[in-house]
């Protein structure tokens, strides 16, 4: 009787495809920061196209009746798939690692800096002794800070700080030195609304940067200094100061944002009654 069907019964067997999909899923838990974003995107569009089949002859939408509920179930089914992929996606995506600007990266960094003067100011580029890569990094920041008509150091200096942090930081004059060396909570006033840190903080946000922000008892009061310290996991990742610069502009709204606000207080300078 079944040989007589002209529709022959859905059947319950795994398809290969729910295997290929998982071995690619499982895969890209652990190589997906190595193998980059588009080769990540490659393996995604697989991973759906695997499950196409499995997921039509499956039992609840081979059974249906008539043909059009059939063509229903298989396309929300789908659709779950889908953002089940995308939600997939979101959580293995590979973070941008640093790496020598594209042409339109530093146009998107030099234009942000153009609009606030900077001449009156300088920058100077810094990095830890011993962290050649980073140093190298940050090299390439000199012509474009230059060519955005800012006044910019023509060297990258090599500095030991007292409280070393990973990212990349934007100090200016603030706070104690020899109070600082014995307090491991001690700061400064800095000021998160001040132009020149805004354009700058703009800037590195234009190539998906994040920088940190805070105070350097040795700078000139003229003197903004980014230190590039050591690569984050996500250079990406909102900093206390995303999120402090985001409060004082009105982007969010609320409490100051962060950690306790006694804590901030001291690490950003802010004038807390």
């Amino acid at each position: 009787m079944l040989r007589s069907e002209k529709i022959k019964p859905a059947t319950n067997k795994l398809d290969k495809g729910w295997f290929l999909a998982a071995f690619m899923a499982l895969a890209l838990l652990l190589i997906a920061p190595k193998i980059g974003r588009a080769i990540t995107a490659v393996v995604l569009v697989a991973m759906a196209s695997c499950l196409v089949h499995p997921i039509w002859h499956l039992s609840i939408v081979q059974q249906a009746s008539p043909h059009s509920i059939r063509n229903w179930r298989f396309a929300g089914i789908s659709l779950v798939a889908l953002i089940s992929m995308g939600l997939f996606g979101v959580y293995v995506w590979p973070p941008i690692k640093r790496h020598t600007l594209t042409a339109k990266e530093r146009a998107s960094f030099e234009n942000a800096l153009r609009s606030q003067k900077g001449d009156d100011i300088e920058i100077q580029l810094a990095c830890p002794p011993n962290d050649e890569k980073g140093c190298t990094y940050a090299g390439q920041f000199i012509r474009a800070v230059g060519d955005s008509g800012w006044k910019v150091q023509a060297y990258v200096s090599r500095l030991t700080l007292t409280k070393p942090l990973e990212g990349i930081m934007i100090y200016r004059r603030g706070g104690n030195r020899d109070y600082s060396l014995q307090h491991y909570d001690a700061g400064g006033y800095f000021n998160i609304n001040e132009p020149h840190l805004l354009a700058m903080q703009k800037a590195f946000q234009s190539i998906q940067i994040e920088p940190s922000g805070g105070t350097n008892p040795d700078l000139p009061e003229n003197v903004m200094m980014i230190y590039f310290g050591p690569e984050r996991e996500n250079e990406a990742e909102p900093t206390d100061l995303t999120r402090s610069t985001e409060w004082a502009t009105g982007k969010r709204e609320g409490a100051f944002p962060g950690k306790r606000r006694s804590v901030l207080c001291r690490w950003l300078g802010l004038l807390c009654g």
